[in-house]
């Protein structure tokens, strides 16, 4: 569910690591503190007392809390979640490093990004107040992952160039640094790096009414990666082979069948943003073939062999080593029937 109770659906998320030690407890001493104290003992998102309150010390400039990452390379995500305290108060992260850096700064009264650099920046309300900030995909390296408060959007480097007035603060708790281009849902950490496994769902066919011979899949799903993001897959065991629905680079859903060698490959060009929500439809029958993406136009393939397949796998590849998901599954149907082209629109629009 997103912050005001709407459905997005089943979360399929990929393994990740957050990097970033006491994650949830800004005034450990792990935090070196600027011009600013961390009292760590307010109502965080989960409902715990753990949230810190981060209160400006000084008459202007810089305020904040940071922590030493060491020097780690590009591709990173650095995200926080924050919420204004003082009236008029933005927040702000930045991954900092000599010359340029990558940061965001966040209005966290009207839940924006009111400014970003060397990174692709997003904020997402998860309620009573509370925002996570985002800095992903940064493209700068960086070895100090920094969290504070401004009294304006400044135009460069919030580390810099922010200026916070005395006695103003921000609350912030659950800051996270992940290996990846988008965030994932909160790995709280105290004293090491903590690591999430992937989420695994998959049914047999023994379990539900299979037809191996003719079949639809109807599928409603939201991605946050469009890089190789498996959406479902019927599968033939642990080997590399069956039928599956994934979106490729360039943004392209693609339906695959695999029996001893490629059979069937449809693509659609159109699926345009990460997290759009989206519905794909995907037929299987001998030499009957067919799939269709937002009601759009029926894609078809009049050869080609059905697999024998095991399972149905939610957000994984084939035989599960890789291409995983990170995004909602909303809902899924099967039927054990080839439905009409015009269903597969209907039910897709």
């Amino acid at each position: 569910y997103d912050a005001t109770g709407a459905v997005k659906g089943l979360l399929i998320e990929e393994a990740r690591t957050n990097m970033q030690v006491h994650s949830g407890d800004f005034s450990n001493s792990a935090w070196t503190k600027y011009a600013a104290t961390a009292d760590a003992s307010y109502v965080a998102p989960d409902g715990t007392s753990t949230a810190s309150k981060v209160t400006s010390t000084a008459t202007g400039g810089t305020s904040g809390v940071y922590y030493n990452t060491g020097f780690i390379g590009t591709g990173k995500t650095l995200s926080c979640f924050m919420k204004a305290g003082s009236s008029g108060v933005y927040g702000w992260i930045e991954g900092i490093v000599g010359g340029t850096s990558p940061n965001a700064t966040f209005d966290l009264e009207n839940g924006t990004v009111a400014r970003s650099r060397e990174c692709d920046a997003s904020i997402e309300s998860v309620g009573n107040g509370w925002f996570r900030c985002v800095v992903g995909n940064t493209t700068s390296s960086m070895n100090f992952f920094s969290v504070g408060g401004s009294d304006n959007a400044d135009s460069s480097s919030p580390w810099n160039n922010s200026s916070l007035t005395q006695g103003k603060f921000i609350y912030a708790w659950g800051a996270q640094l992940e290996a990846g281009a988008f965030p994932t849902s909160y790995i709280p950490t105290t004293g090491a790096a903590a690591t999430r496994a992937r989420d695994i769902a998959e049914i047999p066919t023994s379990a539900f009414g299979y037809n191996n011979d003719k079949g639809t899949v109807v599928c409603e799903f939201d991605s946050a990666s469009i890089n190789f993001s498996t959406i479902f897959t019927l599968a033939v065991g642990p080997v590399s082979e069956g039928m599956t629905a994934i979106i490729y680079p360039a943004n392209r859903v693609s339906y695959q069948v695999v029996n001893s060698g490629t059979q069937v490959n449809l693509n659609f060009d159109a699926y345009a943003t990460a997290s759009q929500v989206s519905k794909v439809a995907t037929v299987y029958a001998k030499d009957d073939f067919a799939a269709v993406l937002n009601g759009g136009a029926v894609a078809t393939d009049t050869a080609g062999s059905v697999p024998l397949v095991s399972a149905l796998r939610l957000g994984v590849y084939y035989g599960g080593g890789d291409f995983f998901m990170s995004g909602h599954i909303k809902s899924i149907q099967y039927y054990p029937r080839r439905l009409t082209d015009t269903q597969l629109q209907e039910l897709t629009t």
